[in-house]
């Protein structure tokens, strides 16, 4: 089945221009739109209907529409969110994904742009919402845990940060350590100090080797070799009692 068929749609755009003709769009393409030119009517509106995903405009009145997505999925959490933007601004566009914007699009956005990613965050929205009423029975007896591919990724890119700026981030389960994230340079570090004490076992035991291959030694070995039991004992005995 299509998303669109039964997906909401709560669009936020202060030109009314482009409210309408965005509107018109969705609309063709088979969503329910609601519209409006305020954030605090987009507020009202989602307290009292449910939306499958919010389009809205970045610039508003009364807040900005980065705001206005952090409120919405205050009222309802699996709310996604498509903004729109004037210019392209990679620091908005990053902003937006830790707000947990489903995607950003720089006006003026062709409609079948505006309608796949609508769609997109349609479907998104209701794969979460599947996941949340799933039988609890066999595995599935816990709770699933669900949270936004975004937040996922910016929670891990946080620690893979504080790696990679040389601090040990250690990861514990139910307080136990578990496993260490370190940097590559850490990683190194700690390789060539392995391959240091493996360089010196083998210096020493090759030195030990070579004394071993001296007269004297092979001498000395061969003494042990055909010496008595009652001969190795005196020797074994005289040994102890130089070291006691």
């Amino acid at each position: 089945m299509n998303a669109a068929s039964k997906a909401r749609v709560l669009l936020v755009e202060q030109d009314s221009s482009v409210l309408h003709s965005y509107r018109a769009r969705l609309t063709k393409a088979g969503f329910h739109v609601a519209e409006t030119s305020r954030a605090e009517d987009a507020l009202r509106r989602a307290e009292d209907q449910e939306f499958d995903v919010v389009v809205t405009d970045f610039v508003l009145p009364e807040m900005d529409g980065l705001e206005l997505v952090r409120r919405l999925r205050q009222i309802a959490g699996n709310l996604q969110s498509v903004l729109l933007l004037d210019t392209a601004d990679n620091q908005l566009s990053l902003e937006a994904v830790q707000s947990g914007v489903f995607q950003s699009l720089v006006k003026p956005i062709p409609p079948q742009i505006l309608y796949k990613t609508v769609d997109l965050a349609v479907r998104s929205q209701q794969e979460a919402a599947l996941v949340e009423t799933m039988p609890h029975h066999g595995w599935k007896t816990r709770m699933p845990i669900s949270f936004q591919a975004s937040d996922a990724k910016n929670k891990f890119a946080r620690v893979l940060e504080k790696a990679i700026q040389g601090e040990i981030v250690l990861i514990t389960k139910h307080d136990a350590p578990k496993a260490v994230l370190i940097s590559v340079e850490e990683f190194e570090a700690l390789s060539r100090a392995s391959e240091r004490k493996i360089d010196s076992l083998s210096a020493e035991f090759d030195a030990l080797f070579s004394r071993m291959q001296g007269p004297v030694a092979r001498k000395a070995m061969d003494d042990a070799f055909r010496a008595s039991p009652a001969e190795f004992g005196k020797v074994a005995v005289a040994a102890a009692r130089k070291r006691g």
